[in-house]
Formats: C-alpha cells, structure tokens, sequence
C-alpha cells in the first residue's frame, strides 16, 4: 500500500471540498462530474448540500464502469443511496443514447439528457500517413484493450519489423512492460508515459494509426483527439463510440475481443494508402462537425437555461 499517495488523495479530498462549501454560496447551478464507485458516494454529499442550499442541481455521468459498479459491486442499501443522488439531481448528463437508456432505470427519464463529449479542435496541419506509426492513450490495463493490441501486434511485426507502438498513459504499467517483454515487442513499441499538452500533441501529428480496441467506454475522449488529429482509428462498438464512427467510412469499428479483425484492418490499412487519406480526412470532419467544443458549450447553455 502506498501510505503516501493514500494522504495525498485524501488531503486532495479536504481540499476539494472545502472549496466547493466556499464557491457554492456564490453559485446558482452546481454542475458536478461523476463516476462510478467512490466518486458517486463523495459526489452524492456534495449533491445532498447543493440540495438542500436549494441550488439547481446538474449531474454529469461519466463512468464508463457504471454498469458494473452499480449491477455488480452495490448492494441494496448502495444502490438506494445511487438512486437517490441521481433522483436529487434537476438534470443528469450522459454521454451517448445508450447511457440514456441505461439511467431511465435509475432516474426519471424526463431528467436525463444526452451531451456527447466535445474536444477543441487543434489548428489544421499537413498530415502524413505514412508513418507506419501506431498511438494508444488511456488507462492501461484490461479494459482499454491494451493486451489484444500487444497480442495481434506480435502476430504482425515478423512481416511489418519497423512498425511503431507507443503507447501512453498511467495504470498497469509494470504489467505492460512485462507483456512487451514477453511478446519480445521492445524493438517495437515504446512507453511514453503520461501525455498531456505539447507532448500529447506531438504524439497525435505524428501517428497514423490511433487504436483503443476497449472492452467498455462511455465516449472516449482520446478517440475524439485521434479522429481530429486525423489519425485513422480502429476502436470498438461500445459506448457512444457508433455515434462517432461510422464503419469503413470515418475510421473502423470491430466488437471488442475480436483480435482477428483488429489485426486484419490494421494490415489492410498499413497497405492501403487510399484508404487511410478516406478516413483520416472524414474523420477530422466528423468531428469538425458535430464533437467540437464550441457547438458543446452552447448545448450546455441550453441545459442551464432550462
């Protein structure tokens, strides 16, 4: 047990809400994110003193383990109190229709609205697709589907060798690096830590492929930076992620586990230039289109409004 880091949450915690009790006093809306598991039950507090401040109350749902935090991990007096936050709540945010219908179980249908998230949109710039660079960003571990990368990445550098995965982001991390060991994938993918900021912008230029074959996501940011990056992405069908991704036309989308398609559309891709300048250009339209922050900001408006 790391006794450092365990303070450090709680001391973040402490502070955190010491300056939600200072800032709501000023406040007519309290907008407030939440996930599953711990931040439900501390968000839950924070939505009871909203409420009885009498202070209109948004919560924003962004858990992509809901399902199985609030089916699987509550018992019944957990799930109650779940109930009851959501139902204090004037209006809870999800992130696709598929949420949406999920939360109508839990909370009044009329109260649950549907806000895709949105990314601000980089300056455009001259990509190259021909890099035969790979990019994975998120939370390393089962769910994001990092070790089927590692698995079909195996089966497909003996006939591609300078192929190039670099993947980011926090998590297993000994774990992964054991499996590129394993895998004897050193010479071909490379740890990059956490990005953020120039270095994450520098990773999303330059790569051509953006993979996240994920078990579960409610609508992944990172696959909203890849596609307007113009990265070609292969992701799966979960999620509001078939919100975003239409098949073959603005980036590829296979049911989560299937290693046999991941690994056929990336070779596909590897060898079809046409193909990649399609996709990664529809993709950054896409998204241009309908997942840019401004257009985010101005529904949310609304939602305040009401």
């Amino acid at each position: 047990v790391n006794d450092k880091g365990s303070i450090s949450k709680i001391i973040k915690m402490i502070i955190g809400f010491l300056h939600f009790i200072v800032s709501i006093w000023k406040s007519d809306i309290v907008h407030i994110h939440m996930a599953s598991r711990l931040s439900s039950y501390r968000k839950g507090v924070y939505v009871r003193i909203s409420k009885f401040l009498k202070k209109k109350v948004i919560i924003h749902i962004h858990g992509a383990e809901y399902k199985i935090f609030y089916g699987k991990e509550c018992n019944e007096r957990k799930k109650k109190y779940v109930r009851r936050t959501l139902q204090l709540a004037d209006y809870v945010i999800v992130l696709s229709e598929e949420w949406k219908e999920y939360f109508k179980d839990l909370v009044s249908s009329d109260k649950i609205i549907v806000l895709y998230n949105a990314i601000v949109l980089p300056d455009d710039f001259k990509k190259n697709l021909d890099t035969n660079k790979l990019l994975f960003l998120g939370r390393i571990g089962h769910r994001k589907g990092i070790y089927d990368l590692l698995d079909v990445l195996s089966e497909i550098v003996p006939n591609y060798p300078k192929i190039k995965l670099y993947v980011g982001g926090d998590g297993e991390v000994e774990k992964f690096k054991e499996y590129v060991e394993n895998k004897k994938l050193s010479n071909n993918v490379e740890y990059i830590g956490w990005t953020s900021g120039e270095k994450k912008d520098k990773y999303l230029k330059e790569a051509s492929l953006y993979l996240l074959p994920s078990y579960n996501e409610g609508m992944p940011m990172s696959v909203l930076e890849g596609m307007a990056y113009k990265n070609v992405t292969i992701t799966t069908n979960v999620g509001g992620i078939p919100k975003v991704i239409e098949n073959e036309n603005n980036g590829i989308m296979i049911t989560p586990g299937d290693k046999c398609s991941l690994k056929e559309y990336i070779i596909k891709l590897l060898k079809n230039e046409k193909m990649r300048k399609k996709l990664s250009t529809n993709a950054r339209n896409t998204i241009e289109k309908k997942f840019n922050a401004k257009a985010n900001v101005d529904e949310l408006i609304k939602i305040y409004n009401k």
